[in-house]
């Protein structure tokens, strides 16, 4: 009787790579969770006359971005010579990526924290 033939595998996507791709949603979704968790959490805020909630939710959500940007960086130092195989050059260009969409979604819920600290609550 004749076997079937499989295909291999394909071995690329490993680890690594998954760790880039959840770190790549990461930052993004941390920006995106700040202003509906800011939304939401407005109205108490306002009845409390406390925006002590709101601060404690951007601060969650920074860091959360940050270490977005820390997988990223972390997998970007490890291929400094990518010289050789063309995943490692593809693999460091995704962790620079990474780490550039995850600052810069921590530069943005730093942004929307101003109306936080200047604007009183119920405003």
């Amino acid at each position: 009787m004749h076997k079937p033939q499989y295909k291999p595998e394909k071995t690329e996507f490993q680890t690594r790579d998954r760790w880039l791709t959840f770190a790549f949603a990461l930052g993004p979704l941390a920006a995106l969770s700040n202003l509906m968790a800011g939304y939401a959490l407005v109205p108490t805020a306002c009845a409390q006359a406390s925006k002590m909630m709101l601060h404690v939710s951007t601060a969650a959500f920074f860091v959360v971005a940050l270490i977005g940007a820390l997988i990223g960086w972390r997998h970007h130092n490890t291929f400094t010579d990518a010289d050789g195989a063309l995943w490692q050059q593809r693999s460091r260009w995704f962790a620079l990526v990474v780490t550039i969409l995850s600052i810069g979604s921590a530069v943005v819920i730093l942004a929307m924290e101003i109306p936080n600290v200047i604007l009183r609550s119920c405003d």
